[in-house]
This record gives structure tokens, sequence and C-alpha cells, in this order.
């Protein structure tokens, strides 16, 4: 199976916390901030791990003020790179 990349802003305080926090869980995923300024973020997420990060982010995105968002039109992705 094929890794997924999702899209999250979040206030750019908070990005090494989050980063801190999904290492934390081994193997399912890992963060990539596309655009500092923004607060933009990329997660590269197992896919054999998504309804654990799903239940992860449900569990701290209002207190992080974190939302989910398109692929942004800004700096490069992961998929870029491939």
């Amino acid at each position: 199976m094929k890794d997924k990349l999702r899209f999250f802003k979040i206030p750019r305080q908070k990005i090494v916390e989050f980063n801190f926090i999904l290492a934390g869980y081994d193997g399912m995923g890992i963060v990539r901030t596309i655009d500092r300024a923004r607060g933009i973020i990329e997660v590269m997420l197992s896919p054999f791990y998504e309804q654990e990060f799903n239940q992860l982010v449900k569990g701290i995105s209002e207190e992080f003020g974190m939302v989910e968002i398109e692929n942004p039109e800004c700096g490069k992705s992961i998929e870029d790179e491939a």
C-alpha cells in the first residue's frame, strides 16, 4: 500500500510539538513543514495507521488549532520529489 499525503494548517509555534507527538507513534507518519510562515505542514502517513492518526488529529485539533486543508499551492511536496 502507498503512503498517503495529508496537509494541515497549524499555528507555527505548534509545529515542533506536533512533530514530537507524531514521532512518539513509531511508524505512523512523517511531518514536513511546507510553509513555516503560514503554518502549512504535510504528513506522509502510513496507510496501516490511518485510523489511529485520525483519532490523534481529532483529539488534538482543537487544542492545537489544527485544520486539514487541500494540497496547498505553496512549497514543494514530498510527491514533487519522487
